[in-house]
């Protein structure tokens, strides 16, 4: 087996070595803004294991600051670790994570972390390479009928123009929280060059003029909210019953919650906090300095300060 990067290989193999294992790609242009305005992204962009000519698996390196209890620290992740199905269980995938792992060595990086669902069977092979998930993540749900919308609030689409602002109440909100804290304050930026529909997802709550909250929806998959992001807990309250007040149907959910902060609110205002849920972020050390027993308490998760986001999702 031979590793190579993107760079080294014909990119419509790259592209069809998604499509077979995740039913989607991004595209030689895609991967090339991405690459042009992400700093996250390795220079390699990617690593594939080669074999006979074949592409036959990829994972992509990663780079980005969280905070620990220990302070902040740039960390390596891994994402589109795949391999392609005739190949499953024959190493290929291993190895190469392996070779990432070199990878983030040599970078200077002590940690490596990914984001998986305990439901696959690539949570199994994380989990004999010593990774371990960093905390629990739940969902909520609460039955709602007749709620009035709050009055002085309002929730809107979100926009371009919205983007600076969403950022500073994510900061406010995130303070005294671990984890994935320190998104750069072009990251939404970052994500609108890979998809121009990014923010279709986001809505901004205003309370008179002003923006003081923001939040994530899916209602077509079954996603009332996530990420609800509001320092003030009036906002927060004004956010959640806003949403419970479009809502079609009588149940409202909520999914990915992280931090028992966030737990606590929706506690508060009725909701059924239940998991862990599959998802989950797993990390391992890449040093002797630190013992991947430990990460769980760094990053957090023993505390219920960990936070992660969809936004954040690698």
């Amino acid at each position: 087996m031979k590793v190579r990067t993107y760079d080294e290989i014909d990119p419509v193999d790259a592209f069809r070595l998604s499509v077979v294992a995740f039913g989607s790609a991004w595209d030689e242009a895609t991967i090339g803004r991405v690459r042009s305005s992400d700093p996250r992204y390795l220079k390699e962009f990617a690593l594939y294991a080669e074999e006979r000519g074949r592409v036959l698996a990829q994972v992509v390196p990663l780079r980005f600051p969280v905070r620990l209890a220990s302070g902040v620290e740039e960390v390596g992740g891994v994402a589109g670790v795949c391999s392609h199905p005739s190949v499953w269980g024959q190493g290929f995938a291993h190895r190469l994570m392996d070779a990432a792992h070199t990878r983030l060595r040599e970078l200077g990086f002590r940690i490596s972390t990914l984001t998986t669902s305990r439901n696959i069977r690539g949570y199994g092979v994380y989990a004999k390479m010593g990774y371990a998930d960093l905390a629990p993540f739940r969902s909520a749900v609460r039955r709602v009928t007749g709620r009035t919308p709050p009055k002085g609030y309002r929730l809107r689409a979100a926009s371009r123009p919205d983007v600076p602002a969403i950022h500073a109440l994510y900061r406010t909100h995130t303070r005294k929280m671990l984890g994935w804290t320190e998104r750069p304050a072009k990251f939404l930026e970052w994500s609108l060059r890979r998809r121009h529909d990014y923010l279709e997802r986001f809505r901004v709550l205003v309370r008179g003029r002003e923006v003081v909250g923001y939040l994530r929806t899916r209602p077509h998959e079954g996603v009332t909210m996530e990420e609800v992001v509001a320092p003030n807990f009036r906002d927060f309250r004004g956010a959640v019953t806003l949403m419970e007040s479009r809502s079609r149907r009588d149940l409202a959910t909520v999914n990915w919650i992280t931090a028992e902060e966030d737990a606590a609110r929706f506690r508060r205002l009725g909701y059924s906090v239940d998991g862990p849920i599959p998802d989950t972020t797993m990390a391992l050390s890449l040093t002797d300095e630190i013992r991947t027993a430990d990460l769980p308490r760094l990053f957090g998760g023993t505390s219920g300060r960990f936070v992660q986001y969809p936004t954040d999702d690698f």
